[in-house]
């Protein structure tokens, strides 16, 4: 009874360090390409060197490409990582060029990332920012 006890103990100790290291294994592109897992109103992908087209739950975002928000619109955008970006209405916003990097044009957002994912990097103009941790 004893060894049952000592095999399970080790398989448990195993699998919950298995679960705690997946978190950190997830690199540094995940944050190059997002989900669109929200839609209100008028939201539009903007490819680089295509013409804008609604967006659609599900939809892709990359490296090059935009997401607008018109009036009283907004989306939520969803990285492989789990990072969440909520966008307001007036937005534009694009995955940018370095790994983890976010361009925000104009508006404004909401991003959650989760603990121990290494952080991002937002480049824009004028900016008041509020951080908690």
């Amino acid at each position: 009874m004893n060894i049952q006890f000592r095999v399970i103990l080790t398989i448990v100790s195993l699998a919950f360090a298995l679960a705690s290291w997946l978190p950190n294994a997830v690199s540094a592109a995940d944050l190059k390409e997002a989900e669109v897992t929200q839609v209100i109103q008028d939201v539009r992908i903007v490819p680089s060197n295509a013409s804008p087209r609604p967006a659609a739950v599900n939809d892709n975002v990359r490296q090059g490409t935009a997401v607008h928000t018109g009036t009283q619109s907004r989306s939520e955008l969803t990285f492989k990582d789990q990072t969440i970006t909520r966008l307001g209405e007036k937005t534009i916003f694009s995955v940018g060029e370095g790994a983890r990097t976010i361009d925000l044009g104009s508006g404004q957002f909401l991003l959650y990332v989760p603990k121990k994912s290494g952080g991002a990097k937002v480049k824009m103009g004028p900016v008041t920012a509020a951080i908690t941790g």
